[in-house]
């Protein structure tokens, strides 16, 4: 009797319809892979410009209408005329950055919008303290007819306890 439920066990496992690959794995991004290349491009083109302080390289980067929201410490600046004054400071009062980027991903999020978000260590230095961040970076993308520009930045940072 053992045997008989033992094998009805068995043969009943066996009969079990497996899942597909497809059901267990992971789907291949829905995000063409020119817009995962553009967005991948605009945030390399933003890390250098970081790295060379060069505040022309990152307005060509960045929308110059009211759309354009970047987080700085937890507020939202508005509009490229509020946003701009601060990149200024930032890289005026900077003497080295250095960023470091890993694990970007980037999702479609319509036919003219991508999300690129992105593991980000920063180093500023002002040539006698520097600090180091590091944390999350998201770049919301929106091609236009320059090209893709950023039309919202938001970087977090865990602080210290």
């Amino acid at each position: 009797m053992r045997h008989a439920v033992a094998l009805a066990i068995v043969l009943g496992i066996a009969g079990c319809p497996r899942p597909k690959p497809s059901e267990t794995t992971p789907a291949a991004s829905a995000t063409p892979k020119e817009v995962v290349a553009a967005a991948k491009g605009v945030v390399e083109q933003w890390r250098q410009a970081y790295e060379v302080r060069s505040l022309d390289a990152l307005a060509k980067l960045y929308t110059h209408d009211l759309d354009l929201v970047v987080v700085v410490d937890g507020l939202p600046l508005q509009g490229w005329s509020t946003v701009e004054p601060v990149l200024r400071d930032r890289l005026g009062k900077a003497k080295e950055i250095h960023v470091r980027l890993k694990d970007i991903t980037v999702a479609s999020l319509g036919p003219t919008a991508a999300a690129a978000l992105a593991t980000m260590t920063r180093e500023v230095s002002d040539g006698v303290t520097t600090v180091t961040e590091t944390g999350a970076l998201t770049l919301v993308l929106r091609r236009g007819a320059d090209g893709w520009q950023i039309v919202q930045e938001h970087y977090s940072y865990k602080r210290p306890s």
